[in-house]
């Protein structure tokens, strides 16, 4: 996988959280991820998130879509390349929406997974 753009110094400390959610016909989840440090800077590389057909994908910074409303997520989690370089930055909160818009009975399960780090000032 290429390097983060910037790179992280020895001091920052590195994310990569994964989640799982089963979302029904037409139900959406939103996950938020804040930088542990009040002061702290997050820098995301990557959002991988499974690549489902009838999906919509939404990325938020700071209040701020930074991407989508797309069809297709940034990277799917089996190919998990970095997607942003520069790598995206944030400094209050960032917001991965989901949405599974097939029309089809039954659970349909995505997993998630941003990577990047926190820049400790």
């Amino acid at each position: 996988m290429p390097d983060l753009i910037p790179a992280p110094s020895p001091d920052d400390r590195p994310f990569a959280e994964t989640a799982s959610v089963d979302l029904a016909s037409g139900e959406e989840i939103t996950l938020t991820y804040e930088p542990v440090s009040n002061d702290a800077m997050f820098r995301v590389g990557t959002v991988a998130i499974s690549k489902r057909a009838d999906t919509e994908y939404v990325l938020r910074m700071d209040d701020e879509v930074v991407f989508g409303p797309a069809p297709v997520p940034p990277t799917d989690v089996d190919d998990l390349q970095v997607t942003f370089t520069p790598a995206l930055g944030f400094s209050h909160s960032m917001e991965v929406v989901v949405r599974n818009l097939s029309a089809t009975t039954g659970d349909r399960e995505y997993a998630i997974q941003p990577v990047g780090y926190e820049v400790m000032r």
